[in-house]
């Protein structure tokens, strides 16, 4: 896989680098940073909207079913547990251009089958080291 290089900008503001692409990733003010990007919370449910959505294109195109506008509205809620915050839940909604019909349940499995969805549900292994 590719390298994803972090580097810390500013305050709580911090580009990443992937592919050649760069982009700005920083805390609301509410929390103490200056917004100059989304939090890391908000690029985590971006990442699985992303994927949801990507899947779900790549079976439309597939199956022959009208996806492009397709639009989809993630909202998170964030809870303390054992004096740690984390994404509690997310909830989607998916709005294709035209109804699928009898092809709905396909449609939603095929973005519930996407990467970062497999992988949020599963927990990945983390090892990090100074």
């Amino acid at each position: 896989m590719d390298l994803i290089s972090i580097k810390h900008e500013s305050g709580l503001c911090f580009s990443v680098g992937v592919r050649g692409h760069r982009f700005l990733v920083d805390m609301g003010e509410d929390a103490g940073g200056a917004d100059q990007g989304p939090s890391p919370a908000e690029l985590l449910v971006a990442s699985l909207g992303s994927c949801v959505g990507a899947h779900i294109a790549r079976y439309c195109q597939t199956a022959k079913i009208p996806y492009e506008g397709m639009e989809l509205n993630l909202t998170f809620q964030i809870a303390e547990e054992e004096n740690r915050k984390l994404i509690s839940s997310i909830v989607g909604d998916i709005s294709l251009p035209q109804d699928p019909g009898p092809r709905s349940s396909a449609v939603l499995r095929a973005g519930q089958n996407c990467i970062v969805r497999n992988t949020l549900a599963r927990g990945p292994e983390i090892d990090l080291d100074i």
